[in-house]
């Protein structure tokens, strides 16, 4: 007989006067993997939070292991045995790998901590996990897919009975992927149940047992998996009907190149790369995790500067010296890691969309405040934003909306070459359809998109030709009539350059 391990029921909670969650259910059986699905904004991560202690319910019941609980503090929720993995990741990026893992639950010795031991068991546990990081290193010196691996590892070496995973593969590679649901069905096959958040069906297909779906902070309905299509899921998920496509391409004909890089080199990160991107082309960066592409995109945005190779902008050299050099030639970028690199969760949307363009709506250090609603109101309706207000703090927003925040500011920039870093990491499935049009909205408008992504798909649908990297090098670019799966895998393994 199933055991129910943990509900909620007739959950509510507002935040001003936006209404996160009505009366929203969830039941979890032990030893299950439980998918919670939803658009942006539909409440999944109110009810998380309310699960771990992060956020306390205005009405409602947690019934935990059959009892009626009070989870008041994160702390209430890992010592009953309830941890979890959010999509904004909480490591302190100063501190080090195994500090972090064991943060507050540090191993002592004498009253001290036990630092030998602590390195011990985090590099331990890494290597039982798979997971190919240094205990010792800082936060900071790891790639956004290790510090994912970390946030993993750390809610994991809590041995808890319900673990929720927030979009935990959102930065990961395939590999690491794979990594991941094995250590995933090894947990459920022990007894564990797992809360996994995706908005990728694919994965989910592959794991969930259950799954429940929100929309627009209501609950919709729990089914087991394998007995909707994919097509009803979507249809509960968004309550219409969204067309799984991409817009239609359009050929870039012109030979007017906005952007051309000759032999760029940054320490061991990118090796000799040269490319030439055309006005108006959506130009993907592809490969496996970790290859360069995130610090090419780095490079012409100004944040790291390179070491040799030649940068032209419309046919004319520039420096590229910093951020404010690549705004000034008109060059905006989207990071990935949107809680560290792209917002600043702690201030307003309207302080977040016009921090980039500070210059342009303001004289002699005074904001024309006309200009600013205006940028505002566009980017918020241009991307469907669902906010209360303008003031209203960006962290209190959905990760998909704070994404959208991020996009916005970088087209309020009016910039001709955009630099896309995984644009729709954490995004569902309807805000995908509605971004990938705007995408390409913007290239027919003549703006040059450099899109990197970690989904292969989305480079395939929407760009009219693929750079891969592979060891900081581009090795290959594939045309559209050369574009596939199998064409990206390869290259970026190296298997036509040894010729198997």
């Amino acid at each position: 007989m199933e055991q129910i391990i943990l509900q909620a029921k007739n959950i509510s909670k507002r935040f001003g006067g936006i209404r996160a969650l009505v009366e929203s259910e969830l039941t979890c059986y032990k030893g299950e993997v439980h998918a919670l699905i939803g658009e942006n904004g539909a409440g999944k991560s109110t009810l998380i939070k309310i699960l771990c202690g992060v956020e306390q319910q205005d009405e409602g019941d947690v019934i935990y292991k059959g009892e009626k609980v009070n989870i008041t503090c994160p702390d209430d929720a890992t010592k009953m045995g309830i941890v979890s993995v959010f999509q904004e990741l909480s490591l302190v990026r100063d501190l080090s790998v195994a500090e972090n893992i064991y943060l507050g639950y540090e191993p002592k010795k004498r009253g001290f901590i036990d630092l030998k031991k602590m390195y011990r068991d985090a590099q331990a546990l890494l290597d039982q996990l798979h997971f190919d990081i240094d205990a010792r290193a800082l936060v900071r010196q790891l790639s956004l897919a290790d510090q994912q691996q970390v946030e993993i590892a750390k809610a994991i070496s809590k041995d808890p009975d319900v673990i929720i995973m927030d979009e935990a593969t959102s930065a990961l590679g395939k590999e690491q992927v794979e990594n991941l649901f094995r250590i995933i069905r090894e947990m459920a096959g022990n007894g564990k149940t797992i809360i996994f958040i995706s908005h990728k069906m694919n994965e989910l297909s592959e794991l969930a047992d259950r799954a429940t779906v929100y929309r627009d902070a209501h609950y919709v309905t729990s089914f087991k998996w394998g007995e909707c299509t994919n097509g009803e899921i979507i249809q509960f998920i968004a309550g219409r009907k969204i067309s799984d496509s991409f817009p239609q391409k359009k050929s870039v004909n012109t030979e007017d190149y906005v952007l051309q890089v000759e032999k760029l080199s940054y320490q061991e990160k990118l090796k000799q790369v040269s490319l030439s991107v055309k006005r108006g082309e959506i130009f993907g960066i592809a490969g496996l995790s970790g290859h360069g592409q995130v610090e090419f995109l780095d490079t012409l945005f100004g944040a790291i500067k390179p070491d040799t190779g030649i940068i032209k902008v419309n046919g004319k050299q520039v420096k590229l010296n910093s951020p404010q050099a690549a705004l000034h030639n008109k060059i905006a970028m989207t990071p990935a890691d949107r809680k560290n690199d792209g917002l600043l969760l702690t201030r307003s949307i309207r302080e977040n969309i016009s921090m980039m363009v500070l210059d342009k709506i303001s004289h002699f250090g005074v904001i024309n405040s006309k200009k600013e609603n205006e940028g505002i109101n566009e980017m918020v309706d241009l991307m469907k934003i669902k906010i209360d207000n303008p003031q209203q703090l960006s962290g209190t927003l959905s990760g998909g909306n704070q994404q959208k925040i991020v996009l916005g500011k970088a087209i309020l920039t009016k910039a001709e070459i955009l630099l896309l870093e995984d644009p729709t990491r954490g995004i569902d499935v309807g805000t995908k359809t509605e971004l990938y049009a705007l995408i390409r909205k913007l290239a027919d408008s003549g703006i040059t998109v450099l899109l990197y992504s970690t989904e292969n798909s989305e480079l395939l649908g929407l760009c009219n030709r693929i750079a891969v990297f592979k060891g900081g090098t581009v090795v290959k670019i594939l045309d559209e009539k050369e574009m596939s799966e199998q064409a990206i895998l390869k290259a970026g393994l190296g298997i036509e350059e040894e010729g198997a």
